[in-house]
This record gives structure tokens, C-alpha cells and sequence, in this order.
């Protein structure tokens, strides 16, 4: 019988409850990215400007659909589990034996494991622009891809063995097969995330060689930032991995949670970027020839504002946010 017993439930609902306040998040998330995109296109003509805020727009549409399914189905079970069925003999963790492979918790499991494969895909494409300017960035992208296939073929026979054979993801060979499946994304999380990091590090170091750059501190800056929203991911990731390979029972409570972070970190990042390119055309606009009446000295804390000619400026702008995520 699937281990439901009363540490299960209460962490089921403690993990409901949080995963509903970091949906609310996402959303509100969502729809400042969508304004920020917006008004960014607006004031552009530039086509692989308005390709990269398509893909943008996509990957941000993709994690709210699928959060959102996953945090309804798991709502929905805890409704049917603990209100409408509260009389169910045998209790609640024989109802959970029951139903554990209902067809709304395959659904939910599937939106988990595409949301899981859309977060890791917008890793790789953005480690991909990090690393493009490098003759090894095909070599560089083999082992997150690998570690990504990896992730697709766990995650398939996951379904498969929750969906078809009755399974759970918290006991018997599913779980086993979860355990691979998580370790391989967490891997790759960490791995991809740790590779940016040090070269967007690598990339602020050079830049203090640059004449009329000092966006430095920008990339450092940015370094920090691509660390940021993916911690709180990996550790609650591997909090959930240990106490889902010791079949603990607190191991759903970290899985709603995780779930959440999949689409909450990348999102906070997606933003984090729409509201540089809308920073960077406000700021093209306001930056004419120097001796112009109308001319505008740059903000001190990003450029130096001793000589600084506006096609020096607008070059450190494109150094500073090719290498951040990949924006064009």
C-alpha cells in the first residue's frame, strides 16, 4: 500500500497551500513580463529583436498553462480526498492507494514533467547565446543536451509506469524511476547554471579592459543573478530527491514546491531581461551625438561619462546583454 499515512497528508496540504501562494507569484510575474515585452516591441524594429520576445512570450505562456494544470489537478485530489470522500473506508490513505493513478493526477504528472523539460530547454537556450561566441559551444552544449534526452526518456517511462501500469510516484518502481528522473534534471539544472555563471564572470573581467565600458559591475552583477533565481530550485530539488529516495513522507510537500520553483525561477528571469530591454531603449532614445543641444549624459553608475561617444555606449549595451541571457 502507498505509504499516505498522516505525514503524507499534512504535508500534501502544506505543499498545496505554498504551491497556491507561488502560483499567485507566477502570475503576477506573467503579467509584468507581458507588459515589459510589449512595450519593448513596440519601440522596436529589429527582427531578431521581436523573434527573441516571441520565444520569450512562448516559454513564459508554456509555464503558466502547465503550472497551472498541475496546481488545479492537486487541488482538486486533496478536495475529493479529504471533503467529498472524507467517509471512505479504509480512510484516506487507502483512498490514496485507490486513486493515486486517477486520470486528472496523470495529467498533473505529465504538466510536471513538461514543465520540468520546458524550464531545462530554456536553460540550454540560454546557456546556448551565453557560450556563441566560442568555437567549443558545440562541445559545450553535449552534456546538458545528453543530461536534457536523459530527462525525456525518465520522464516518459515515469508516466508510463503511473499512467498504464497503476503506479505512484511515491512508491514502488516509479518511484525508483523518479529518482533517476529528478537527480538527471537537478544535474543538469546545477550544471548549466554553474557553466553561465562562470563564464558571464569570465566575460565581467574582460570588460574592464574595454575603453569607455564600465559595465563591469553590470556583469557581475549578472553573474550573481543567474545563480539567484536557480537556488532556491536546486536546494529544494535535492530536498525533495533525499526524502523521496528514504520514501519519506514530507517528500510531496517539497514536490509541490519544486514544481512551483520550475516555473517561478525561469520566469523571474524572463522578466528580469524584458525590463533590460526596455531599459536599453529608453535609454537609445535619450542618448544623442555628444555636442548636440539635446544631447543626454549616460547614468554614472553604468558609463563613464568623461568622452563617452554614443556608438561606444551602445556597444557596451550590446556586450553587456549578449552574454546575460541570450537576447538576440
Amino acid at each position: 500500500m502507498v505509504n499516505a499515512g498522516l505525514l503524507w497528508q499534512n504535508a500534501f496540504y502544506i505543499g498545496n497551500s505554498l504551491g497556491a501562494v507561488l502560483y499567485g507569484v507566477e502570475i503576477v510575474l506573467f503579467y509584468q513580463t507581458w507588459r515589459a515585452l510589449g512595450r519593448s516591441q513596440r519601440g522596436s524594429q529589429d527582427p531578431r529583436h521581436r523573434q527573441t520576445i516571441k520565444v520569450f512570450r512562448l516559454f513564459s505562456t508554456i509555464f503558466l498553462l502547465l503550472t497551472t494544470t498541475f496546481i488545479v489537478a492537486q487541488i482538486i485530489f486533496g478536495d475529493q480526498m479529504w471533503i467529498i470522500h472524507h467517509d471512505y473506508a479504509g480512510g484516506m490513505e487507502k483512498y490514496y492507494a485507490d486513486h493515486a493513478s486517477v486520470w486528472y493526477q496523470t495529467l498533473a504528472l505529465g504538466a510536471m514533467v513538461l514543465l520540468q523539460l520546458s524550464s531545462d530547454g530554456f536553460l540550454i537556450y540560454r546557456f546556448y547565446f551565453v557560450w556563441k561566441d566560442y568555437l567549443i559551444t558545440r562541445w559545450v552544449l553535449v552534456v546538458p543536451c545528453a543530461l536534457w534526452t536523459a530527462t525525456v526518456a525518465f520522464g516518459t517511462l515515469l508516466c508510463f509506469y503511473c499512467s498504464v501500469l497503476d503506479g505512484t510516484l511515491f512508491s514502488g518502481p516509479a518511484a525508483n524511476i523518479g529518482v533517476a528522473y529528478f537527480a538527471v534534471a537537478i544535474t543538469l539544472n546545477i550544471l548549466v547554471t554553474s557553466l553561465s555563471y562562470i563564464q558571464v564572470r569570465t566575460r565581467g573581467q574582460r570588460s574592464q579592459e574595454q575603453p569607455n565600458c564600465g559595465i563591469s559591475r553590470q556583469l557581475f552583477g549578472a553573474a550573481s543573478f543567474i545563480v539567484e533565481p536557480a537556488l532556491p530550485r536546486a536546494i529544494i530539488g535535492l530536498a525533495f530527491l533525499v526524502t523521496l529516495a528514504l520514501n519519506s513522507g514530507a517528500s510531496v510537500a517539497f514536490l509541490s514546491l519544486y514544481v512551483m520553483l520550475t516555473c517561478v525561477c525561469p520566469q523571474i528571469s524572463v522578466l528580469h531581461v524584458a525590463l533590460e530591454f526596455v531599459s536599453k531603449q529608453e535609454l537609445e532614445t535619450t542618448i544623442t551625438p555628444i555636442g548636440s543641444p539635446t544631447s543626454v549624459r549616460p547614468p554614472m553608475a553604468i558609463f563613464n561619462p568623461k568622452n563617452v561617444r554614443r556608438d561606444s555606449v551602445l556597444s557596451c549595451i550590446t556586450f553587456f546583454e549578449k552574454p546575460y541571457l541570450g537576447l538576440v
